[in-house]
């Protein structure tokens, strides 16, 4: 999608100059997992929730840009999904250009799973999270302790996990 965009910004500055392309600055790139630190910011609760920050930091020596939903899931220990994605919340947001040791952050909703149906659930301990950056592949984790995620489906009463799009 990014390609698509800077084409299109590319043609219409041809366009506008008569049919002479000048090249003004150079291209900003998608963000990658291996140019980005992982962490957890504050934490907050409310009624039933704890949210989380998720803060991507560029550790690369270049400027990069982020724009999006992070994709978020809970894993077990072997690195295997446990339960459902996280469910997005609110709008896509602006385009952020983090230059090195810049931050970017998501907000992250964690349900408490005790809430959720017993049956539906089926609480299951989880080593952390996966989390993938926007418009990456590449997975990035971070570890948590005594933490519980859903296996089963509990969509009928709600998300176990949320997420935000990310944010300066």
């Amino acid at each position: 999608m990014r390609k698509f965009v800077a084409t299109i910004a590319v043609a219409a500055a041809v366009l506008t100059l008569g049919g002479t392309a000048v090249a003004q600055a150079a291209d900003v790139t998608t963000c990658r997992s291996a140019n980005l630190a992982i962490g957890f910011g504050r934490v907050e609760g409310a009624a039933g929730t704890v949210y989380r920050e998720v803060v991507l930091t560029n550790r690369g020596s270049g400027s990069c840009v982020l724009r999006g939903f992070p994709g978020v899931s809970y894993v077990d220990s072997a690195g295997n999904q446990v339960g459902a994605a996280a469910v997005r919340v609110g709008e896509r947001g602006p385009l952020l250009t983090l230059s090195p040791g810049a931050a970017a952050i998501s907000d992250v909703g964690f349900a408490r799973v005790d809430n959720f149906d017993p049956d539906a659930c089926r609480k299951t301990p989880v080593w952390g999270i996966r989390v993938f950056p926007p418009d990456e592949t590449a997975p990035l984790y971070l570890p948590m302790t005594d933490q519980y995620g859903c296996a089963g489906d509990v969509s009928a009463f709600g998300a176990q996990l949320t997420v935000a799009s990310v944010r300066s």
